[in-house]
C-alpha cells in the first residue's frame, strides 16, 4: 500500500466520521478521540492505528515498520462499523431520551406537589 492509497483511506474514514457522527474538525486521530463513547473502543483503536500508519508512511525508513495486513484489517473494521451507523436513528433516539427525561421530571414534580398538598391538608 502506498502513501497515496493510505491517504485516500484516511480521507474516506474522515468523510464517514463527518457524515455519520458529525465530526468536522481535525485530523483522523483527533476525530477518533473526540468521538469518545459514540464509538466502541476497538473502532477508536482501529482509527488510531490508521492515523499512526499515515504518520509513519510519510517517512521512507519508518514506512517499513507498518504492518499492511493489520492496517487493512483496522481499516475494514472501522469502515464496517461506521457504515452501520444510521444518523437518523441516532437523532431520533436522542430526541426520545430527552423527551423521556423531561416527562419523568414532570411526573416527579407533580408527585411532590401532590404529596405536599396532601401533607398540608389541602387535598
Amino acid at each position: 500500500m502506498t502513501q497515496e492509497e493510505l491517504a485516500q483511506k484516511a480521507a474516506h474514514l474522515n468523510d464517514l466520521l463527518e457524515e455519520k457522527l458529525g465530526l468536522r474538525k481535525g485530523p483522523l486521530a483527533q476525530r477518533a478521540a473526540r468521538a469518545g463513547r459514540r464509538l466502541p473502543a476497538y473502532v477508536r483503536q482501529a482509527l488510531a492505528k490508521v492515523a499512526q500508519a499515515q504518520a509513519l508512511m510519510a517517512h521512507p525508513k519508518l514506512a517499513r515498520q507498518v504492518d499492511m495486513a493489520q492496517l487493512q484489517r483496522s481499516y475494514a473494521q472501522a469502515c464496517a462499523h461506521l457504515h452501520a451507523i444510521d444518523p437518523g436513528a441516532r437523532r431520533k433516539t436522542a430526541a426520545l431520551r430527552l423527551a423521556a427525561g423531561v416527562a419523568f421530571n414532570i411526573l416527579v414534580v407533580a408527585a411532590l406537589v401532590l404529596a405536599l398538598l396532601r401533607w398540608r391538608g389541602l387535598v
